[in-house]
């Protein structure tokens, strides 16, 4: 079973920022702050107040976060 499928089994399509927040260990506010200052690297998009974050996205960004280190 690959990271996708294991995050896509856990999170659904989407995450949302509490979700990422709790999977990647970084509080909210720093999110947010690179989030608005464009220096966030995993695509996302806003409804409404909320950001969604595509969990095959945030599933490959944690893969090269990992091999590339």
């Amino acid at each position: 079973m690959s990271m996708t499928d294991i995050m896509l089994d856990k999170y659904g399509p989407f995450m949302d920022i509490e979700d990422l927040s709790a999977c990647l260990k970084i509080k909210r506010q720093s999110m947010y702050q690179q989030i608005y200052h464009g220096k966030f690297d995993i695509p996302h998009a806003k409804l409404g107040k909320r950001y969604l974050f595509p969990t095959p996205e945030v599933a490959s960004y944690i893969n090269k976060k990992v091999t590339s280190s």
